[in-house]
């Protein structure tokens, strides 16, 4: 036989001689009904008892009925014994093995492993003793798919201690023992049923069992694979090691040294063929050296629920799904909220918190009479006025704007706009000089025909002349160019403050220049004074805004017929702002939140779903010795990996936010110009802001999603009562 020329031990005590060991048959008389007595001849009296059955029953539930599968069984077996459990079906030989192994919990009776009774032993203390004393030997094999056979064996090291040094070179002499050199990188689908008992009864021996209990182990194998199988039980049992094996072959169970027949949840008989191995139990191979890495069997599980993932690409992929969408959406949603929210802070803060904001406004129809009102807004006399009366006003800052204007130079001609202000305007809009200088204030003591050009107007009139010194025509005058500004960009407009100012087609000429070239003929205001667009006052301390635009308010509205003005206190919108930013980010978070948790309940429904298809993996785990808690951490580290997973491909999703958001614009623009300019300047312009801690949050949310959303399913499937877990089909 293979595995018989494979084997190889080094006995001390010489074998019992089998040819001159009585065998010990006791039969219950024909016709008769009490069950057999087991008398001390069918121990061995130098044998210590590795198990011992008293009265053990064992009842189930059918419906409304209950049935009693195991009567009363009294059963010594001596360490060393090898023990073939016999009976018809439905005798209750499988469900006796159950019990043996601490599967299944005896109705009534008691069972003893060695000197520890198992009705007072806690799930933990059982799952420690089939961890450490006991190894199965399945039917069905009962590999875990996901791994291949090396990691199979392995598989009790997780529940006994974690992995030592040596424990990797001991499984490859344990796969080599039972005849699997080169399959052992193999899933169990790629092995033949003999190859995977074999693999089978390699991870039984692992964890150096005192006694090995094997459930139909030849059951589906042909003939020769049996008799591998049996010689390799044959010598593991001359070795020490203890065997209980249910079959229902006669052949079979005439290779183990005592014969047990069960009949109707009975003990018919106990055959004794020939006595226990008097070898002690020892390691046959080597026995496990060094101190178990904690760290190595965590990451073995990472590495066993990547694999398990692994197995259905498709599905782990689409829960992932649900958590990248999650995060990402957190990461964008916030970002452009900040974004926005910083380019309204940003144009605000621009006219200045210590400023107060006065515009002209149409007056509206009701306060007109539906009248056409030619003469209306901000003049000369309300910038004194305010001056004088408004003792936190420290500076009256004028300006008006006047649009539409051609200006000329040669045979050149460009069409922008008059801006007739003072020299603190250039301060006001943060203007930086290219060339020359701004307008001084002698140029409007003396109503100089001075101008200062935009860096654009200026390209196009002179192209590559220097301006400076040269003059304009500005409708039907001439002005000298005194200086030109640098491009900046455009100031949208905040409502109720500020109108949209852009910069690039400004000329700017001293307030008194223009208000006696072409005021009377183009710009009167209230009462036919001189007109002005803005009046901004700068105060002396910021903290008197809102109180001093009171006080404009109620001064403007006494020498004003009409509200024919706009009062705007940057201070005060700011505060807004920052009130409505918090409440915006609140909302968009909200929103990602949602995201998330969708993406939470698929992570739910996907583990309740797999808990389902691996129930018998769940309840192989169990006899090879997990915890509940193991069974918790395992399920819980797959639902933290998809989650984590989802998690950090969403933060680099979110990252490419900037570079996501041009490319829609650029789609936009090409593909649906006229949406594009129907959506608001800001969002037209406003680039996303991501904000730092929003990308530990939404990594910390995916997490706890996984977390929180993995643990019920973890738990369901921790609570399995082992024996359940294993008789089901799927």
């Amino acid at each position: 036989m293979i595995l018989a020329n494979t084997l190889t031990f080094d006995l001390d005590v010489a074998l019992m001689n089998e040819s001159t060991i009585e065998r010990d048959n006791r039969r219950i008389p024909e016709g008769g009904s009490e069950q057999a007595t087991i008398t001390p001849d069918s121990t061995d009296g130098n044998a210590k008892v590795a198990l011992r059955v008293r009265g053990l029953c064992k009842d189930y539930q059918l419906g409304t009925e209950s049935v009693r599968v195991l009567k009363g069984i009294d059963l010594d077996v001596p360490r060393g014994d090898y023990v073939a459990i016999m009976g018809p079906s439905g005798s209750g030989k499988s469900t006796f093995l159950n019990l043996l192994g601490g599967l299944d919990s005896p109705t009534a009776g008691e069972y003893f492993i060695g000197d520890r009774d198992v009705a007072k032993l806690t799930d933990n203390e059982l799952s420690a003793i089939r961890a450490e004393r006991i190894g199965f030997v399945f039917q069905a094999y009962n590999l875990l798919p996901q791994l291949d056979v090396i990691e199979n064996v392995e598989v009790p090291l997780a529940y006994n201690g974690g992995m030592t040094a040596n424990d990797r070179e001991r499984t490859k002499r344990l796969t080599d023992l039972v005849g699997l050199q080169g399959r052992t990188e193999h899933r169990p689908t790629e092995l033949s049923g003999g190859q995977q008992q074999r693999a089978g009864i390699a991870r039984s021996l692992m964890n150096q069992p005192e006694f090995i209990l094997a459930d139909e182990a030849t059951g589906n194998l042909d003939t020769a694979t049996t008799e591998e199988i049996l010689d390799l039980f044959h010598d593991l049992n001359r070795k020490g090691v203890t065997i209980v094996m249910v079959t229902h072959e006669e052949e079979v169970a005439q290779r183990a040294r005592r014969i047990v027949r069960l009949r109707d949840g009975q003990i018919e008989s106990d055959e004794r063929v020939r006595g226990p191995s008097l070898e002690n139990p020892v390691d046959s191979f080597q026995s496990r050296q060094g101190s178990p890495s904690r760290l190595f069997l965590r990451l073995r599980d990472v590495r066993v629920g990547m694999k398990t993932l692994l197995m259905h690409p498709l599905r782990s992929m689409l829960t992932i799904l649900g958590i990248f969408v999650g995060v990402a959406s957190v990461i964008w949603l916030l970002a452009i909220s900040e974004g926005i929210a910083e380019k309204a802070n940003a144009q605000i803060e621009e006219l200045g918190a210590k400023n107060i904001i006065v515009m002209t406004s149409r007056p509206s129809s009701e306060e007109s009479d539906g009248k056409k009102v030619y003469f209306y807004g901000l003049t000369e006399e309300d910038c004194w006025l305010l001056k004088q009366n408004i003792p936190s006003v420290d500076l009256v800052i004028p300006f008006y704007r006047n649009n539409g204007r051609q200006f000329r130079y040669s045979d050149r001609v460009t069409v922008g706009e008059i801006n007739a202000c003072t020299p603190e305007y250039r301060d006001l809009y943060s203007l930086r000089l290219r060339q020359g200088r701004f307008l001084h204030q002698r140029d409007i003591d003396t109503a100089d025909n001075v101008c200062v050009l935009a860096a654009e107007v200026a390209d196009s009139l002179f192209k590559y002349e220097d301006p400076i010194g040269k003059s304009i025509q500005v409708v039907d005058d001439f002005f000298r160019v005194v200086g030109v500004v640098e491009a900046r960009e455009e100031l949208d407009s905040v409502e109720d403050t500020s109108r949209s100012q852009d910069f690039s087609d400004n000329v700017y000429l001293p307030i008194e220049t223009y208000w006696r070239r072409y005021g009377e003929a183009y710009s009167v205001g209230n009462n036919g004074g001189r007109a002005l667009s803005q009046i901004t006052l700068r105060l002396k301390d910021q903290n008197d805004a809102v109180a001093t635009g009171q006080a404009v308010e109620q001064a403007l509205s006494r020498s004003h017929l009409f509200t024919d003005y706009k009062i705007g206190v940057p201070l005060k919108l700011l505060e807004q702002a920052k009130n409505t930013r918090l409440m915006f980010i609140a909302m968009m978070g909200l929103l990602a939140g949602i995201s998330l948790l969708v993406g939470g309940i698929g992570i739910m429904n996907i583990m309740l779903a797999t808990v389902t298809e691996r129930t018998r993996e769940i309840g192989i785990r169990r006899a090879l010795g997990a915890r509940r808690v193991d069974i918790t951490r395992q399920f819980l580290i797959e639902t933290v990996l998809l989650s984590v997973t989802g998690g950090l491909t969403g933060i680099l999703a979110g990252l490419t936010c900037n570079h996501a958001l041009e490319w829609f614009r650029w789609f936009l623009n090409k593909g649906f110009p006229e949406l594009m300019e129907s959506l608001p300047e800001t969002v037209q312009t406003m680039e996303p802001i991501i904000i730092p801690w929003s990308i530990p949050l939404a990594f910390g949310i995916s997490v706890l999603v996984g977390v929180l959303f993995g643990l019920y399913p973890a738990r369901r499937a921790a609570i399995m009562r082992p024996i359940d877990a294993l008789r089901h089909a799927g």
